[in-house]
């Protein structure tokens, strides 16, 4: 898990929540943009992102039950990302997208 550094120390300076790796779970999906909810990528954010994607999923549950998951496209021959999505609870909080 190349960006499991950057979720703890997101989670800790942003969110100041202490995080656990063991306590982190991780997912990687292919998505066709036709497959892609509004939640995890604004349609308007897609153009500018590769069809298909990578997405990879790093999450997390806080004592309260609060699921917290940090989603970013890859750019699959650099491993740079192009987009990052944070959820809390089905609910998009924050993103940023790193191509023009």
């Amino acid at each position: 898990m190349v960006y499991l550094e950057w979720f703890l120390g997101t989670m800790k300076k942003t969110f100041n929540i202490e995080v656990k790796r063991d306590e982190v779970g991780y997912e990687a999906y292919d998505f066709y943009h036709e497959e892609i909810d509004d939640l995890l990528i604004p349609a308007e954010h897609l153009g500018k992102l590769p069809d298909p994607l990578l997405i990879e999923t790093l999450s997390y549950v806080d004592v309260e039950g609060y699921e917290w998951v940090a989603g970013y496209v890859l750019d699959e021959e650099t491993r740079n990302k192009l987009y990052e999505v944070w959820i809390k609870n089905g609910e998009q909080i924050a993103y940023k997208i790193y191509v023009d």
